[in-house]
């Protein structure tokens, strides 16, 4: 059996072997290496996930490969073309060798529709979205704003991303409540108005007003409905600590306060 010193002289002639290509041709031997044929990306070998609105097509569209494509390519190159379609949030590229790619899309989701010269889908950032607004799927409250946009905007102004991105936050935060809503609009500073569908009332209340507060709203309503025989009234105010104000017919009826947890 070889002795100590021979295995080591053995490892380092090993190691030389290796080491010695890369360091004669550098670069170029991995660059050689990253064209080869083998590593070509082939359209059936590419998976693309969370998509529901765009097809697969579209994506590989997207990604403008051409014939000589390699899993080596500019995976930052890629992500741009994807993302430059209106319906992309966010995209992630992982190779998968030696010839395909995992494409995850993030789509851009509508929350409303919102003003141009006619009613258009927005998301919670405030992009228009290229969707038929006449899609039966499609069922979304309405944006109320003098701020409209021009046509093929693709951003709206400021206080319709405002109301947009408060739609979002009440489809996270109460989204039983948020399925009920009608329009939205501004009813002062930092104040959005809420109108319901069913029943037909308005709630004011602060920017990014929590869950639990709604809630309380929600059962200052559901009582004051009890006494008017199932009428609703026309505003649930939520602006002030710990009260919940109830207009049954815009001042003109004495106004109901109740406790936060009770009347």
């Amino acid at each position: 059996m070889p002795n100590a010193t021979v295995k080591r002289q053995l490892r380092i002639l090993a190691v030389t072997v290796v080491i010695a290509p890369l360091a004669y041709w550098g670069p170029h031997l991995v660059e050689t290496v990253r064209d080869l044929e083998v590593f070509a990306v082939r359209e059936g070998e590419i998976e693309v996930r969370g998509i529901e609105r765009l097809t697969k097509q579209t994506v590989v569209s997207r990604l403008d490969l051409g014939s000589m494509a390699s899993v080596w390519g500019d995976a930052a190159v890629w992500r741009e073309r994807v993302t430059a379609d209106p319906l992309v949030r966010a995209v992630e590229i992982q190779r998968k060798f030696p010839n395909g790619l995992l494409v995850t899309v993030e789509e851009r989701v509508p929350v409303a529709f919102a003003g141009t010269s006619m009613l258009e889908p927005v998301d919670a950032e405030g992009y228009q979205l290229p969707i038929d607004p006449t899609a039966p799927a499609l069922d979304l409250p309405i944006i109320s704003s003098e701020s409209r946009g021009p046509d093929n905007a693709g951003l709206f102004p400021e206080e319709v991303r405002t109301l947009a991105a408060e739609l979002e936050h009440l489809n996270a935060t109460r989204p039983g409540f948020a399925n009920l809503i009608s329009t939205i609009r501004l009813h002062s500073k930092g104040i959005v108005a809420v109108r319901l569908h069913s029943p037909d009332v308005e709630f004011i209340m602060p920017i990014r007003t929590e869950g639990v507060r709604i809630k309380e709203g929600e059962s200052a309503l559901g009582h004051i409905m009890q006494l008017r025989s199932g009428r609703p009234p026309a505003e649930v105010d939520l602006r002030f600590l710990d009260q919940v104000v109830v207009r049954p017919e815009r001042s003109i009826e004495t106004i109901s306060t109740y406790m936060a947890g009770g009347r």
